[in-house]
């Protein structure tokens, strides 16, 4: 698969039009306690503390956190998958693509990998939630076969004792 976009070589968009083959030019890796420092682009300090708690528990067996490497080692894309968070499934949660590496692919492709580790647990479906207002993350689920379940309130930290609080969608599909 090729997709024609503008890839950044780091966290300024490169603006020249080239040709990517996905599959070929792109690595799906765990996520190492090394790596956090490449992960700051994708949220907050408080989103950094829950991914190196996320990593901690992977070391228990209850989580996997991938992420995922253009060919320049510029981290693109990470997400995980807890195991304990719902009943006979595997939670995908904390995705997120850089900016200028959406819409080519790359979440579907940590996605799928995320699935297999969910299928490799001997799990029955993967389920996610994704917040009302992200209409375009809950049309590339539905692309992806997640289906609507139910809705849910949910939050996390954004520092300084503060809390987000939102209303998600959940989803899930069969594996």
């Amino acid at each position: 698969m090729s997709v024609e976009t503008s890839a950044p070589d780091d966290d300024q968009a490169v603006r020249s039009s080239r040709t990517v083959p996905l599959e070929l030019a792109l690595t799906v890796r765990d996520v190492g306690p090394e790596d956090l420092v490449d992960l700051e682009w994708s949220g907050g300090p408080s989103h950094l503390t829950a991914l190196a708690e996320a990593m901690q528990r992977g070391f228990a067996d209850e989580t996997a956190l991938l992420m995922v490497t253009a060919p320049n080692g510029v981290v693109v894309a990470v997400g995980g998958v807890d195991f304990t968070r719902r009943p006979s499934s595997g939670d995908l949660w904390m995705l997120s693509v850089r900016g200028g590496w959406q819409s080519l692919g790359v979440g579907s492709i940590l996605i799928a990998e995320l699935e297999h580790r969910v299928r490799s647990r001997g799990l029955p479906q993967a389920t996610l939630s994704v917040e009302h207002d992200n209409p375009r993350a809950e049309a590339l689920y539905r692309r992806l076969g997640y289906v609507r379940t139910g809705t849910e309130l949910d939050s996390w930290p954004i520092g300084q004792g503060r809390s987000y609080a939102t209303v998600c969608f959940t989803m899930a599909k069969k594996l």
